[in-house]
């Protein structure tokens, strides 16, 4: 049994409960922080950070080179190659986190002038601007580890620490946050906990590495030059994906106004929750391929991505329908609106089968294709996308306002998904179109077929009260759910045995 196979459910549940954690302990803990800190306050911490998760494009695509290498290098056994490249990869990073933090410290007066902090709150601020980018200076080269984690297919571990992290956290900051801590020791505590996971990450990485050196007499340039072309197409396909998920809210505010975002981002909040719900299904598909890729076994790479799309397609499939069937409620809930606009639910729609779309044709064939030596068709594939997604959602704002923009996302998103992507993967993993659909169909029809009578007898018989709470749609949910995961347990064991 392949090492992605003994660990796809452990790694899949970890990602989940990593997930729900994050989800559940940010709504509380935004909430504390409204309530506690002064409007200055929380707009800093949340500036600061908001910099922080911009932090991926700082990388240059040399973390996910740094996944890919050792999944393959592990394979074959070149660890002197792998301890060329991932000192050099780490101590660039020391440099670069070096650099970063001069730079930050040198600005930090005019940043906090530029922010109109008064003079009153200039100390208390700079403290806490200095001790964040300390922070980050040291997080930064670390932050190397959780990749090699992900490479060496132990990504339950990264995702435990990630939950470990966000606990520490969660606990802390309420503490503090209840005490009336300063700001400064608020920011240090915080920051600690985020770079936990990162620190533990090291450790379980260098034991399971013992061949591997990271010692600076180890930096060769020319060992990353070799994978500067993957590195670089990692970094703009992860650049135009951040473009397409951002550029939206900028279209509607420069076509239409400011006012609708708001209008978007209620329907936009439900296709987000089933791309996170989806990928927590995909995280091991990235490692895998790499080293099945340099073993050159084609018919492994076959196996994975139609076992992993095909569990894709049975169990997004139904949280596709549920959410579209409930959306209403779902956007009530979770936006607390007492009536849902007409133009936020069609938008919600759109959003919803775009995000659908894409994950039964690119979900589990990028990840795959990207280990394969296909980045440069990748990139390709997504500047298309990004660009047609731009360019159409500017022309359709003028004409059909903000759901105009919903649609210049779903189209292309479907079109070069269902013409493009699906064609390519087919036809470099030598699968005919026979065995793809029918793979996909075997063993899912039956389940999805009772899946659709449960629900179409749920919505006509007890349909849901327009105060629907977590418990109506919960029930409901679970019950529609039932008889899928009864009858597909074949399907969802097979992919542990694929």
């Amino acid at each position: 049994m392949a090492e992605w196979q003994k660990r796809f459910w452990s790694t899949t549940a970890s990602g989940y409960i990593a997930l729900a954690t994050r989800m559940l302990t940010g709504l509380v803990m935004f909430r504390l922080m409204f309530q506690n800190f002064s409007e200055a306050q929380f707009g800093f911490w949340a500036l600061l950070w908001s910099l922080f998760g911009y932090g991926i494009l700082l990388d240059f695509g040399f973390g996910f080179t740094a996944q890919k290498a050792v999944a393959e290098k592990t394979a074959t056994g070149d660890h002197a190659g792998l301890s060329r490249l991932l000192s050099t990869i780490f101590w660039t990073f020391v440099g670069m986190a070096t650099l970063l933090l001069v730079v930050f410290l040198t600005i930090r007066g005019p940043f906090l002038a530029r922010m109109g902090v008064d003079a009153a709150h200039h100390p208390e601020f700079a403290r806490a601007y200095t001790v964040f980018f300390v922070g980050l200076a040291f997080m930064f080269p670390l932050g190397l580890f959780p990749e090699i984690l992900r490479g060496l297919q132990r990504i339950d571990i990264a995702n435990w620490m990630g939950t470990l992290s966000t606990l520490l956290n969660f606990g802390f900051l309420w503490w503090g946050l209840t005490a009336h801590w300063s700001l400064p020791v608020l920011m240090g505590v915080s920051v600690a906990s985020s770079a936990l996971p990162n620190l533990i990450a090291a450790i379980f990485a260098l034991r399971k590495l013992p061949k591997v050196s990271f010692s600076p007499r180890g930096f060769e340039w020319r060992s990353v030059r070799a994978q500067m072309g993957f590195s670089v197409a990692a970094y703009l396909i992860t650049f135009s994906n951040m473009l397409m998920g951002k550029s939206d809210q900028l279209v509607l505010s420069l076509t239409i106004g400011v006012t609708y975002v708001a209008v978007y981002q209620a329907g936009f909040k439900m296709s987000e929750m089933l791309g996170l719900f989806s990928s927590q299904l995909q995280q091991v598909l990235s490692p895998a391929a790499a080293s099945l890729h340099a073993l050159g076994d084609k018919a492994g790479l076959r196996r994975l991505l139609l076992s992993s799309s095909r569990l894709v397609f049975l169990l997004v499939t139904p949280c596709y329908l549920l959410a579209a069937a409930y959306l209403e409620p779902l956007i009530r809930l979770l936006t607390g609106l007492e009536d849902v606009p007409r133009e936020t639910w069609l938008v919600g729609q759109a959003l919803l089968f775009a995000t659908y779309s894409s994950q039964l044709t690119s979900g589990s064939s990028k990840r795959v294709l990207m280990m394969c030596g296909l980045e440069r068709k990748l990139l390709a594939i997504s500047l298309v996308d990004a660009g047609a997604n731009l360019g159409l959602s500017i022309v359709l704002a003028f004409k059909l306002g903000v759901l105009g923009v919903a649609l210049g996302t779903m189209i292309p998103t479907t079109i070069i998904g269902w013409c493009w992507i699906v064609p390519l993967t087919v036809r470099q993993l030598e699968i005919d179109w026979k065995t793809y659909l029918s793979h996909h169909l075997q063993g899912t029809l039956v389940p999805l077929g009772a899946f659709a009578v449960v629900l179409a007898a749920v919505i006509g018989w007890i349909p849901a009260p327009s105060e629907s709470g977590l418990f109506d749609l919960g029930w409901r949910g679970v019950l529609c759910l039932s008889p899928l995961l009864l009858l597909g347990r074949g399907v969802i064991g097979q992919m542990a045995r694929a």
